[in-house]
């Protein structure tokens, strides 16, 4: 599921972001504590100036990595606008996905498979 949703700044492909109350846009999320969505295309409406989302809520999708991610993958964790494997109970919003065959491991900046709940 995605929405098309008004964003504070050219927010990368696989960024994690939430809404900004004070500015009435989408921003950078550096929790989980409220919803959020995973940046997947952005375009940028130079009449207005504006940068425009499509942003998953629930699914599959591809994330940016924080730090490097543990081969059995993990709970979603969210920092800075972007994923790491997290320990807290409290990241119960999805997981990262183990490592695909034939692939390195991940590691900072790398799109990650995430599902979100």
């Amino acid at each position: 599921m995605f929405v098309i949703l008004k964003l504070t700044a050219n927010h990368a492909v696989g960024s994690v972001v939430n809404f900004n109350e004070s500015e009435q846009k989408w921003g950078l999320a550096s929790s989980v504590t409220t919803p959020l969505g995973i940046v997947e295309s952005v375009e940028h409406d130079e009449e207005t100036d504006i940068f425009w989302g499509r942003v998953a809520f629930c699914g599959v999708t591809y994330a940016i990595a924080d730090r490097a991610i543990p081969d059995q993958g993990g709970e979603l964790a969210v920092l800075n606008g972007k994923v790491y494997v997290g320990t807290e109970a409290t990241q119960a919003c999805g997981i990262i996905a183990p490592l695909p065959r034939n692939q390195e491991s991940r590691i900072a900046d790398e799109l990650v498979m995430v599902h979100i709940r």
